[in-house]
């Protein structure tokens, strides 16, 4: 187990990594404005993916060892493919997404949507290796194209960014359908209405939370690119970006985490001792990559991205408590989900957008009156207070339902005990 952890931290490091080297080149060539329409346009694919997966989502993995297979990947394929033509028809009218890009978005959110249901089959089969390996040629691909558009042909516009992002979803979602579709058997299409009933209601049960989250996530955006334009989203964005960094062991250990509890047949045992552990490693190293985060000068941050990203350090001081609040919160979302509990996530979700909106509408009017700056540190402590919000429900339902005392919350032996063991097993096998 800790094996597959591991191996999904260090693809996760690597491409994190690659997209910070995105990042700088992204931030150096189009400046703060460049890199708030890559925001957008990034924000209106994730948008899309959130609409798409009410069938064919992370309840895929859930579903899977339940149902026909074949069934659910054919559904998954046909509603996303509806979903992403009528989700992007929407954000065109609503003004939502760059209108100069409205086609390049569609089209990688559609093979962005064949490469996650492959992926989540993948993973469902824990073949995490297979799994990880997809990211990073995704990752390496996308870089490869834009460094050769920018430089070579020299396209010096966000272009080079967008059709380097979708050509790289387009390979990864040919290997992925390579990969995810050569053991599947077609058995009929008996009964696939009930089968798509039952992916509706896990489906909107889990991306109903998914997607007030989405929105606890970003609607700031919007409200920053309202009031202050461009510019503020573009140096907003980068402080994010840096500060989401953290979650990168989290949600490492959440995928695995999801798709162990999910096959463990209702073992709550083994799921609160599993979800104990990890909690704790969240926590510690969520605390300790954001205290080093704080530490890190503005003047490192503006010579790295640029001098006017120096203003995005106060986004990282407002951010730091929220985001350590939210790895551990990243944890407790995938215990509930993988025992099938989504209106936990859901409340826990729409808890965090009721902050949001309630602190975050309501001062729309004064943030028009300030300077952008203070405008995007305020919506960054706003975010904290909700994530704070959404954990306190979550943490206390945890404690309640998995009869969680207060002993068990406290790092000791035990829990050593258990990473040396499991270790172990890792250096064992290598020999």
């Amino acid at each position: 187990m800790i094996k597959k952890v591991l191996g999904t931290f260090g693809s996760r490091v690597f491409c994190t990594l690659i997209a910070f080297g995105i990042v700088i080149i992204n931030s150096q060539v189009f400046g703060s404005s460049g890199l708030g329409t890559i925001g957008l346009f990034i924000l209106g694919i994730t948008i899309l993916q959130n609409l798409t997966s009410f069938v064919g989502g992370p309840s895929l993995v859930y579903m899977l060892p339940r149902y026909d297979t074949f069934q659910l990947m054919f559904l998954s394929y046909v509603f996303h493919i509806i979903i992403n033509i009528i989700g992007t028809l929407f954000l065109y009218a609503f003004h939502l997404i760059p209108t100069e890009y409205v086609w390049p978005l569609f089209f990688s959110s559609l093979f962005y949507s064949v490469y996650y249901i492959n992926s989540q089959l993948i993973l469902s089969n824990e073949q995490i290796k297979a799994y990880n390996i997809l990211a990073i040629i995704q990752i390496i691909i996308q870089l490869g194209l834009m460094v050769l558009l920018l430089f070579v042909v020299k396209i010096k516009d966000v272009s080079s960014y967008i059709y380097a992002y979708l050509i790289s979803y387009i390979v990864v979602a040919i290997l992925g359908f390579i990969l995810a579709w050569n053991k599947l058997l077609f058995k009929g299409f008996t009964n696939i209405f009930s089968v798509l009933k039952q992916m509706l209601i896990y489906g909107f049960t889990i991306q109903a939370a998914n997607f007030a989250q989405l929105l606890n996530y970003r609607l700031s955006y919007y409200i920053i690119e309202f009031c202050s334009g461009r510019k503020a989203l573009g140096l907003f964005d980068l402080g994010t970006k840096l500060s989401e960094a953290v979650w990168i062991l989290p949600k490492s250990m959440s995928t695995v985490q999801y798709a162990r509890l999910s096959n463990c047949k209702g073992n709550k045992r083994y799921a609160k001792k599993l979800t104990l552990a990890f909690l704790k490693i969240a926590f510690v190293f969520a605390l300790c990559a954001t205290l080093i985060l704080i530490c890190i000068p503005s003047a490192w941050i503006g010579w790295i991205f640029g001098g006017e990203f120096m203003e995005s350090k106060s986004v990282i001081y407002a951010l730091a408590l929220g985001i350590v609040i939210l790895s551990c919160n990243v944890i407790l979302s995938h215990y509930f989900s993988g025992f099938g509990k989504y209106k936990i996530n859901t409340f826990s979700s729409l808890i965090g957008l009721i902050i949001t909106i309630g602190l975050g509408v309501s001062l729309i009017p004064r943030f028009q009156q300030m300077h952008y700056s203070e405008v995007i540190f305020f919506m960054a402590w706003i975010s904290s207070i909700s994530y704070v919000g959404s954990f306190v429900w979550s943490f206390i339902y945890f404690i309640r339902t998995a009869k969680v005392k207060f002993n068990d919350l406290r790092i000791d032996k035990q829990d050593i005990k258990f990473l040396r063991s499991e270790l172990k097993k890792i250096l064992k096998n290598h020999n």
